[in-house]
């Protein structure tokens, strides 16, 4: 018996079998994401109302003109408002005949995660209910994040940059981009790769580009113990350096200081 398939409306790359629009993974990943969601805008909310601040305690200065602040963040409340409307619609597209208020809404859906998975536009929604987490992200973590370039999107080329702890990111093209996967294939790609650098270039390199404070002076010593055997020298005081051995090297360092 021929049993038809179609291409996840999310990733492309899996196929699926009726009645699912998303293929396994990804609807793990729309699991995630509502639980995600789901927490950012418990925090979202407590930022309208002035119950949760990113700012330290004695940084915040008096209102300019003796005015009174606003008794909510409109910003947050607006924000709030337009993530609602878009879980009602993906709750609707999914074949729900009756709605509610997200708090009680999130819960509903992931009870039911087979319905959106089943959905006829399973994969826009699942793309935007990302998105919109990423954009509450920002206003309610108080975690400082550096990101950094993990790698360039296989789709239109750009450099794409992600931050500890993140999983899954949009290119500004649209494309999702699995972040431990791209990480993988760039670290692949590194172990081809060398750099023509002085060792102080070298280390504002390893500074600039994974974070890792090694000195001009240590990158010589390592040099000279031979613990960067693949490095040759070429001239003017420039090396020839693998980008996967000193990259490990940096990371053993790192974790030693």
């Amino acid at each position: 018996m021929f049993i038809q398939t179609e291409p996840c409306q999310y990733c492309g790359s899996q196929q699926v079998e009726a009645p699912w629009t998303l293929c396994q993974d990804c609807r793990r990943q729309y699991a995630k994401t509502l639980h995600s969601l789901r927490h950012n805008m418990q925090l979202l909310q407590r930022v309208a109302r002035h119950e949760y601040k990113l700012t330290e305690p004695g940084n915040g200065g008096k209102p300019q003109g003796g005015e009174a602040p606003a008794p909510v963040n409109m910003h947050a409340i607006d924000l709030l408002d337009e993530a609602e409307s878009l879980l009602q619609d993906a709750w609707c597209d999914a074949g729900a005949v009756w709605s509610d208020k997200w708090q009680r809404l999130i819960p509903r859906m992931q009870t039911h995660l087979a319905w959106l998975c089943q959905a006829t536009h399973a994969g826009r929604f699942l793309r935007q209910l990302i998105r919109m987490s990423q954009r509450i992200e920002p206003l309610v973590d108080r975690r400082p994040r550096t990101r950094r370039i993990i790698g360039v999107c296989p789709e239109c080329g750009r450099e794409v940059m992600a931050a500890k702890g993140e999983s899954l990111l949009l290119c500004k093209c649209g494309n999702p981009i699995n972040v431990a996967e791209l990480r993988e294939q760039s670290q692949a790609k590194a172990e081809t790769i060398h750099l023509t650098k002085t060792p102080a270039g070298m280390s504002e390199w390893l500074r600039e580009n994974y974070g890792y404070e090694v000195s001009r002076k240590v990158i010589i010593m390592w040099i000279r113990r031979g613990k960067l055997p693949s490095s040759k020298p070429v001239e003017d005081g420039y090396y020839e350096f693998s980008i996967r051995e000193i990259v490990s090297m940096a990371m053993a360092y790192s974790n030693r200081q």
